[in-house]
């Protein structure tokens, strides 16, 4: 398994590439920078082919919880970058330029989004679109001014970039800031990663064709084509879970097609009555869209499971890497003992871990 983290990029044959944090200062701009540097260096993408942005504000030059200096983004010449006009001009004070292609639509509360190509590098503030439907189009302007790779910096503890209907691929950046020690920075981004490679459900055509409006419904396997039945109550998470498991009782292998979240508060319900009712040896499968629709916690999935109901995705999330940031100012730790904490708490079956400024890596 290869540790060289811009040829693992390049051969995975992606236009658009999300950077997830488990909190603020995992590395994701550390990350990106470097990226940028050896995708270039090794030959595998020209500047002109390569994009950054943000799903909001990122790269600002003074972290806001530590008042300790952050790395800034330094795009090459050529590169294409979306961010706000207030944050170009700042760039040009300090002696980049670049040339302006579009002011997209929309507004975040920095100010419009613009996008620009790099004339001459320089250090740059961040701050793409707020919203996830802002961002994908977004995206599609950068593909049309010929982006082949657009790397996204997804915002402080939102998942959202890595979603299968936004960007292709992702990296999940952690590091000790997430943790008060190594080994709850580990059982942390052992739950992120359980919750984003959720396998996939054999019923993805079903998801996508069957009343795709309908936030919550369901039919039996063995007779999809008879009987679909759509929750047509209150989506309260108590009333929902009272559905489904009701449902559940009556009918063999039930499939529930979930568009919109898992949240933490429906998943406790359905624990809450599932174990209430004695339910027959039957299981059932719960369908969401990915795994930045599960906002609960992994061993919540897995109660879940035991109790006969279990959680699919209709796609699954391709996550390329796992990046460490060793370094908070919290503790001290080395590369080496956080990575020895990853290795005891992750599955074998796991992205490679790696340490992008040590180049310690697994």
């Amino acid at each position: 398994m290869t540790t060289n983290l811009a040829q693992i990029v390049s051969e995975a044959n992606i236009s658009r590439l999300s950077l997830i944090g488990l909190s603020k200062n995992v590395g994701k701009t550390t990350t990106t920078n470097y990226l940028l540097e050896t995708l270039l260096r090794q030959n595998l993408y020209h500047a002109e082919d390569l994009a950054i942005t943000s799903l909001g504000l990122d790269g600002e030059a003074i972290d806001a919880l530590t008042g300790l200096p952050k790395p800034r983004y330094i795009p090459q010449a050529g590169i294409l970058v979306a961010t706000t006009e207030d944050f170009i001009r700042q760039a040009e004070s300090e002696g980049a330029q670049f040339e302006r292609l579009q002011r997209l639509p929309g507004r975040t509360a920095l100010g419009p989004v613009m996008l620009a190509r790099v004339l001459h590098p320089g250090r740059i503030v961040v701050a793409g679109p707020t919203l996830l439907r802002e961002l994908r189009a977004a995206l599609d302007q950068l593909w049309m001014y010929g982006a082949r790779l657009s790397i996204i910096d997804g915002a402080i503890n939102r998942l959202g970039a890595a979603a299968t209907n936004v960007t292709d691929a992702c990296i999940v950046c952690t590091g000790t800031s997430a943790g008060a020690t190594p080994e709850l920075v580990a059982r942390r981004t052992a739950d992120v990663l359980a919750r984003l490679t959720v396998p996939q459900s054999i019923w993805t055509d079903e998801y996508k064709k069957l009343l795709p409006e309908t936030r919550l419904l369901m039919f039996s396997s063995d007779r999809k084509d008879e009987l679909t039945s759509p929750f047509t109550d209150q989506s309260e998470p108590a009333i929902e879970a009272r559905w489904i498991v009701e449902s559940m009782q009556t009918s063999h292998h039930a499939i529930y097609l979930l568009r919109g979240a898992l949240t933490e508060e429906l998943s406790r319900e359905l624990l809450g009555q599932l174990t209430q009712k004695l339910l027959p040896s039957r299981h059932a499968e719960i369908v969401v869209g990915d795994g930045t629709k599960i906002f609960c916690h992994s061993v919540t999935l897995q109660r879940l499971a035991d109790r006969g109901l279990h959680v699919r995705v209709a796609s699954p999330i391709h996550i390329l890497a796992l990046t460490i940031n060793p370094f908070t100012p919290e503790y001290t730790c080395t590369p080496q003992r956080l990575l020895d904490a990853l290795f005891r708490e992750l599955p074998t079956e796991r992205p490679p871990i790696l340490d992008v400024v040590s180049g310690i890596g697994a």
